[in-house]
């Protein structure tokens, strides 16, 4: 074909009358909608979280101030064809709009003399929201070509979804799943056929008619869709029967708030998106009513605030999750606790028990040192003021005591352990180690409830086959690698937290069969501010705090009476095997064990048996058990310079050191200690100690209230339960003492020496300094 031919025969076509009138207008008309911009306006959503059944725990207006939920992956069959048979009955037929109901719009408002009818089909309105246009000729226009676009990119379910995302059902609500739960107070699936007409209807004139305000025509219009849906027999008679007279819903009803906390720590990052969490619905309620109703009882002594979290041990999903109280009366109760760095108190001490254990700088019965103690500026007390002498570890970490467990921070190095609670997934460590020091295992830092559930939790899972898993209450996260920790000490670990005394109404538990075999962790910080408790049953792990948002101690604020109670109430809950650890023990070797100082016996210790002992031969043998040589009765150290070998017997004695035997003794008045040595034998071993002031020990004596000059106490011991000591100040005699070694003095600033002497003229001398005020 020619050019000229080619062109000749375009413009036959041209100038054909079909072609002219409707084959080219149509063309351009569908180009037109090619190039129509389909620009799909931003919308801020509602933060959600459902459940692991995927009920709704929890949601947040939109920062627009709408309820406006993320679009649902689906409309339920009674809302989808309640929607269908009131908005457009030809949906899923045509193309986005509906050539014969635009011409019998046209005949109606031509008829009418108005516009009493305007042919939108559903994917038209849909259209009409994205560009919020008035009514207008030409927006219809604009609406149409928008509807076929959307038609050519969407599918019809997915226009369905849209739609009731969209739709406003009257005030601030957005949306089916919104306006479902406002009004109804259950999700859109749950709906009867009256409640999905009644909702279906409401899009039409959400200003005009909506829960609550013109209910007659509210009613009228949802039963003459029911009408509609009963003669196209999408549901029977009796079912329209039914929901005519089922009652349409009154004023909006609030949206559920059982996970609010978390709803706000996982808005943070995720704003206007939908949590499908591990939150199981059944622990969620009855820990939130176990944590309320022990918020009534706290409250009464001025503790407002309170946490629980509890863990799946299998798999570390996030059970129940309680940031706070609900209590809106209660200051700080806005707060989640769980997420907040606070004084851990005492339970990192487990931490520091099992991995000394591990680099075997202990055994499990080692003996610390609990006496008045002083390391530098920092002088621990035991909570209840009193001192063992020696203490075995194990009893050291079930009574919770402070002082054996800062000698044995010392021993193991507070750097090193900074060092392993960051490597165990501690964040909050903000300064260095020489910031925190010894104070460290006595809650001198800050720690969050999620991250020490999750070290416990990774000891736990260090001793099954899934080492690496993390606790979490929507995707997983990486776990600690390899947990740096071996399961023999955290084994050891959980079976001496398993012999912690219990709360009151607890310690008959052994006397019940079906009891459980928990190991926890109490801790209290200092103040009473902090109280903690933590527990394993090998089902769940339970984490509770319980004190005030803002750092206000109170009486009583302790882990053992505030928190310990709520713990085991939770752990009630839960059904688990009693011999869940037994089952977990792994194959550990064992050693002969003195069984009185805990150590690697040694050649004199008496008494032995096998334990367990991990990294045994780091930890050392017994120092306590030595073998003296003894006079004919027995009573009297002798030695061959002041007494014949030949009359001499050899005999064991365990010795502390004078100042670990004289608290000994107050808890065992059988410790016979160091035997006083043959008349004329002398001494090998001094047998006095001084207490206090510490070696180093700078002493400030401000004055009394009174104006009065202050005083300090004066403290020692002595290895015989019956010495007498005398007691001198820069070789001023200040007088004697029997039993209870101690001397109020008042004392000039300045250097000063102490000295004491016992009867069998043994001495001991101190130097000191006090500063104070003249």
């Amino acid at each position: 074909m020619s050019n000229s031919q080619f062109g000749s025969y375009w413009l036959g076509i041209l100038k054909n009358r079909i072609f002219r009138y409707f084959l080219l207008p149509l063309l351009v008309f569908f180009l037109a909608i090619l190039i129509w911009p389909l620009n799909e306006p931003y919308y801020s959503y509602s933060t959600i979280i459902n459940d692991s059944k995927g009920e709704l725990q929890s949601a947040s207006v939109a920062p627009d101030g709408q309820w406006r939920f993320p679009k649902p992956d689906s409309v339920p069959f009674r809302v989808r064809e309640s929607i269908r048979y009131f908005e457009d009955k030809y949906f899923y037929k045509h193309p986005g709009i509906n050539p014969g109901s635009i011409v019998r719009a046209i005949w109606q408002n031509i008829r009418d003399g108005r516009v009493v009818s305007g042919a939108s089909t559903l994917t038209m309105q849909i259209a009409r929201m994205m560009g919020g246009n008035q009514r207008t000729l030409t927006n219809k226009l604009q609406e149409m070509m928008v509807a076929l676009k959307l038609e050519m990119r969407y599918s019809k379910k997915e226009l369905m979804i849209i739609y009731a995302s969209m739709a406003p059902f009257g005030g601030n609500v957005v949306g089916l799943e919104a306006a479902s739960w406002r009004y109804y107070g259950r999700a859109p699936h749950l709906l009867s056929w009256g409640e999905s007409a009644a909702l279906a209807v409401l899009p039409n004139q959400p200003g005009a008619i909506f829960p609550g305000n013109q209910d007659s025509l509210l009613i009228k219009k949802r039963n003459r869709l029911l009408l509609k849906l009963q003669r196209k027999e999408v549901i029977d008679q009796l079912t329209y029967e039914l929901a005519i007279t089922e009652p349409v819903p009154g004023k909006p009803l609030r949206i559920p708030n059982k996970a609010g906390h978390l709803l706000a720590t996982f808005t943070g990052s995720n704003e206007g998106e939908r949590l499908n969490s591990t939150i199981d619905p059944f622990w969620q309620s009855r820990v939130s009513e176990l944590v309320e109703n022990h918020h009534l009882i706290m409250n009464a002594n001025g503790v407002e605030n309170l946490a629980a979290l509890v863990v799946n041990l299998d798999d570390g999903r996030v059970l129940a999750y309680k940031g706070n109280t609900n209590d809106v009366n209660a200051d700080g109760y806005q707060v989640d606790i769980i997420q907040r760095p606070r004084s851990p108190g005492s339970t990192l001490k487990p931490l520091l028990y099992s991995a000394a254990l591990d680099r075997g700088l202990i055994l499990r019965r080692s003996m610390l040192s609990d006496v008045p103690s002083f390391f530098g500026g920092f002088s621990p007390k035991n909570f209840n003021r009193g001192y063992s002498g020696a203490v075995n570890a194990n009893q050291a970490l079930s009574r919770s005591l402070n002082i054996p467990m800062v000698h044995l921070l010392k021993k193991y190095s507070f750097e090193q352990f900074h060092r392993d609670l960051e490597d165990w997934g501690i964040t909050t460590l903000n300064e260095p180690a020489g910031h925190y020091g010894l104070s460290l295992i006595l809650g001198g830092c800050e720690v969050t409830m999620w991250e020490l559930s999750q070290v416990y939790f990774s000891m736990y899972k260090k001793m099954t086959s899934d080492p690496n898993t993390t606790i979490h209450f929507d995707e997983e996260g990486p776990g600690i690698p390899n947990f740096p920790m071996g399961e023999d000490a955290i084994w050891q670990t959980f079976q001496t937290m398993t012999n912690l005394a219990r709360p009151e109404g607890e310690r008959a538990w052994r006397s019940f069969n079906s009891s459980q075999l928990i190991a926890w962790k109490t801790g209290t910080s200092y103040g009473d501010r902090d109280a903690w408790a933590f527990g394993l049953n090998g089902n769940v792990l339970v984490a509770v705090w319980v004190g005030n948002a803002d750092g206000e101690g109170r009486a009583d604020l302790t882990g053992i009476k505030a928190a310990a109670p709520l713990m085991h109430a939770i752990m009630r809950l839960s059904d688990s095997d009693p011999n869940w650890l037994n089952d977990l023990k792994p194959h550990m070797p064992t050693r002969q064990v003195c069984k009185v100082s805990g150590m690697l016996a040694n050649e004199h210790c008496p008494a032995r048996s096998k334990e367990v002992s991990t990294n045994a031969d780091k930890s050392g043998l017994c120092s306590f058990h030595k073998n003296y040589t003894m006079d004919i009765t027995g009573s009297y150290r002798v030695n061959s310079d002041c007494y014949s070998l030949s009359e001499a017997t050899n005999k064991t004695h365990f010795i502390l050191p004078p100042t670990q035997g004289y608290y000994y003794r107050q808890i065992f008045p059988d410790y016979k200690g160091l035997p006083p040595a043959y008349q004329g034998c002398g001494e090998e071993v001094n047998p006095i100690g001084i207490i206090y002031p510490h070696r180093s020990t700078k002493i400030f004596i401000p004055k009394e209230i009174t104006g009065e000059k202050g005083r300090v106490i004066l403290q020692a011991s002595h290895q015989s339960s019956s010495a007498i000591l005398y007691w001198h100040v820069d070789e001023s005699y200040l007088g004697l003492t029997r039993d209870d070694h101690q001397q109020e003095v008042w004392l000039a600033p300045g250097d000063h020496v102490l000295s004491l002497i016992d009867g069998e003229g043994n001495k001991v001398s101190r130097r000191f300094v006090v500063i104070g005020e003249e």
